[in-house]
């Protein structure tokens, strides 16, 4: 079983205590983000006054809206890799298809320079002949 991690972050001018698998680091980043939030929402209009329960909830409709928007971008990668994936995977096969003719190709060549040197043996054999 995985030992879980425990640390103390400040989040919204409270401290909290935090419990979970993730390293300690990890979850100081996160409260450092929601944090920064919070204060971006709370400096954003500063003529409105607003109570740490309505930061809390724009921090999360803020945060809501960025992993939404985030797993769209995701899906619509997620598509273009399954394009290039299909795409690697005719060019393979055509790749296999052009060797195999490139190879018969060259044993072609190769049988029709057999042929030309035994029509150049024929051809010096009877030159000595006549000569």
């Amino acid at each position: 079983m995985t030992p879980k991690n425990k640390i103390e972050v400040l989040i919204g001018g409270k401290i909290y205590t935090l419990v979970g698998k993730e390293t300690q680091e990890y979850m100081q980043n996160l409260a450092l983000y929601i944090n920064k939030k919070m204060e971006q929402i709370s400096s954003a209009d500063s003529s409105k006054r607003l109570d740490t329960n309505m930061i809390s909830v724009l921090t999360s409709l803020n945060v809501a809206d960025e992993l939404f928007k985030q797993i769209k971008i995701c899906k619509q990668l997620e598509k273009e890799l399954q394009v290039y994936q299909d795409e690697l995977g005719v060019l393979q096969q055509e790749n296999i298809e052009l060797k195999e003719v490139l190879q018969n190709t060259q044993l072609e060549a190769l049988k029709y320079k057999m042929e030309l040197q035994d029509y150049i043996d024929t051809f010096e054999e009877e030159r000595k002949k006549e000569g």
